[in-house]
């Protein structure tokens, strides 16, 4: 259960930190390529490289499972912090966390996991959930041309908590998983260093100090959002079509309780709605 509250608490740590990035002036860009280098050493420090090293884990045929997530979190976490700040921290937050959907129909095709009429009329509420959060009403901040955000957001989250889930299931040796992510960091911040060296060419962009200290900050509790869920997982405390839908409730409760109270987000009462219904589906899932 400590790893599931880790994953709720660190999750919701990095949304309020990408939306800090935006009040002190730090670049999102260069604040999460740094951040990706940050967590892949983090990763090395806390468990360590494993007799097994990258070739091996190349033989197992699960290379490809980093090297994807590697793409998948540098653009999710790209378009999650831009979400964050043109639509707010509740928006980015639902249509991330809604995205448990994904990997719990792939869970239950997959890996034969149980599916009842309850389960199945919160996966479809869930979906609804998503437009009703993201929903803006007239008068408001959010401009209607960004709603593909939440749309990536729910889309590229759903597949990076399916790809976890299968390596948490196939992966041959649950001690390779930290340096298995590690991998995928490192992966981000290469993809992340190539976009840098293009704009400083093309546009002549500087990394600052301040976006350097902004990636160091965000790049702890992001190693430890991914390592909860792995470890929440391998603890068997339930299926992952049931873990899934829990954790991410809790992250949006919590995040958009947290930004009411710190960056005082006004949200409408569709979006309130949209919370609530969220919050009743992810139950429907978890719970039947």
């Amino acid at each position: 259960m400590i790893w599931l509250l880790i994953s709720i608490l660190t999750n919701t740590l990095l949304l309020l930190i990408l939306k800090g990035f935006e009040r002190f002036g730090v670049n999102t860009l260069h604040g999460i390529v740094v951040n990706y280098i940050v967590a892949a050493i983090t990763g090395v420090c806390v468990a360590g490289i494993p007799a097994m090293d990258v070739l091996e884990v190349r033989a197992g045929g699960i290379l490809w499972i980093p090297v994807l997530l590697g793409l998948l979190f540098i653009s999710i976490f790209f378009t999650l912090a831009k979400t964050a700040q043109v639509a707010g921290i509740s928006v980015a937050t639902v249509a991330n966390k809604m995205s448990v959907v994904i990997p719990v129909v792939l869970a239950l095709y997959l890996y034969d996991e149980h599916l009842n009429l309850i389960k199945a009329i919160g996966i479809c509420a869930a979906l609804l959930a998503v437009w009703m959060s993201s929903r803006k009403s007239a008068g408001t901040s959010f401009d209607p041309k960004y709603l593909y955000f939440p749309v990536i957001i729910f889309i590229g989250s759903g597949i990076i908590d399916a790809l976890i889930n299968h390596l948490q299931k196939t992966i041959p040796g649950q001690e390779m998983i930290p340096f298995v992510f590690s991998i995928a960091f490192t992966c981000a911040f290469l993809v992340g260093v190539a976009v840098i060296s293009y704009r400083t060419v093309r546009f002549r962009e500087r990394i600052s100090m301040k976006s350097v200290l902004g990636g160091i900050v965000l790049g702890i509790p992001n190693y430890f959002s991914i390592f909860a869920v792995a470890k929440a997982l391998d603890t068997h405390i339930m299926d992952s079509s049931a873990f899934y839908p829990v954790n991410n409730m809790g992250i949006v409760v919590c995040s958009a309780i947290s930004a009411r109270m710190i960056f005082r987000e006004k949200l409408s009462a569709i979006n309130w709605m949209g919370i609530a219904l969220s919050v009743g589906a992810i139950a429907m899932i978890a719970f039947s």
